[in-house]
């Protein structure tokens, strides 16, 4: 993890709100482990989105191995599926994302120079920051955690 990203982290496992930052449960795509990171949550058009301002870091491969995953917030974990867009969604979605969170530095970084509404600009751009759909997944309770049902998509 990030050096800057493990005050946030910590704050955030102890249950204290931060904006729209979340924490972040992928399984790790070679060793199996869970991996913990601290994702900023944007909604848009009714729906939860993913935005990597840092290009393909280890959640993005994990979630393209194993979409399962959990988002927690205030010390409740829900399990969630990742499912990768791209085109014309990816697009609007990032566009919402650079003007929702230009104040956000690290976001303010991510996209400089880059014209909000130039297609091919936001086109290029798009390449080097992926966008996931987030959606609710069956979970199973048991008494030490939550867990994607059994049959669910993977």
């Amino acid at each position: 993890m990030r050096e800057a990203a493990r005050l946030p982290a910590r704050l955030l496992a102890l249950g204290l709100p931060l904006g729209p930052l979340r924490l972040l449960r992928t399984r790790g795509r070679r060793s199996g482990r869970t991996h913990v990171v601290p994702v900023v949550v944007l909604r848009h058009r009714g729906r939860t989105w993913l935005v990597s301002p840092f290009g393909d870091t280890a959640w993005v491969h994990n979630a393209r191995a194993d979409p399962r995953a959990e988002l927690e917030h205030l010390r409740r974990a829900h399990a969630v599926e990742l499912v990768e867009v791209t085109g014309a969604e990816r697009l609007a979605v990032l566009r919402r994302y650079r003007t929702r969170f230009a104040a956000i530095g690290y976001v303010r970084t991510a996209f400089a120079g880059t014209p909000l509404h130039d297609d091919d600009a936001m086109a290029h751009l798009a390449a080097r920051h992926p966008v996931f759909a987030v959606s609710s997944a069956p979970a199973v309770r048991t008494a030490r955690t939550v867990q994607t049902a059994p049959g669910s998509p993977a």
